[in-house]
């Protein structure tokens, strides 16, 4: 995958949003997350990716002009009563042109009757707010390995 030229106005329109799957190159997905610095191709693997976009319940992205991936989210729901974000990224060059926001309404269709899960780092707030989520008071998060 290359790095992503610079987004411009007529980019924003060349962006498609899918959840089909068929469309996406696990091994393109896993660069994306390595181009992001979000891990090294030990953890993002063509292979691990691929594993992990099947289990996904839910796999959103959009797809430049170019049809490379420029962002991702990632959920998993039980169809009737939860539905967790396990993440959601987006080329910097990308950012703040709505297709995030694009991505989250997509999202609470195929996530439809389930209450949505966002955790996220400060930075995030606004677009999280944004999208209508509200802070949980009382939850912290625990991690394991």
């Amino acid at each position: 995958m290359k790095k992503h030229a610079t987004a411009n106005a007529s980019a924003r329109g060349s962006v498609t949003i899918s959840t089909d799957r068929r469309l996406l190159d696990p091994a393109d997905a896993a660069a994306l997350y390595i181009e992001l610095g979000w891990g090294t191709s030990k953890k993002y693997s063509a292979a691990r990716m691929k594993r992990s976009l099947a289990n996904c319940d839910i796999v959103i992205f959009a797809l430049n002009g170019a049809g490379e991936p420029v962002a991702l989210l990632r959920a998993l729901t039980d169809h009737a009563l939860e539905t967790k974000i396990l993440d959601l990224v987006i080329v910097p060059e990308y950012q703040r042109q709505g297709i995030g926001l694009r991505i989250m309404k997509k999202l609470a269709v195929e996530a439809k009757g389930t209450s949505i899960y966002l955790e996220t780092a400060k930075k995030n707030f606004a677009f999280a707010e944004r999208c209508g989520y509200e802070k949980r008071k009382g939850l912290t998060v625990f991690k394991h390995g």
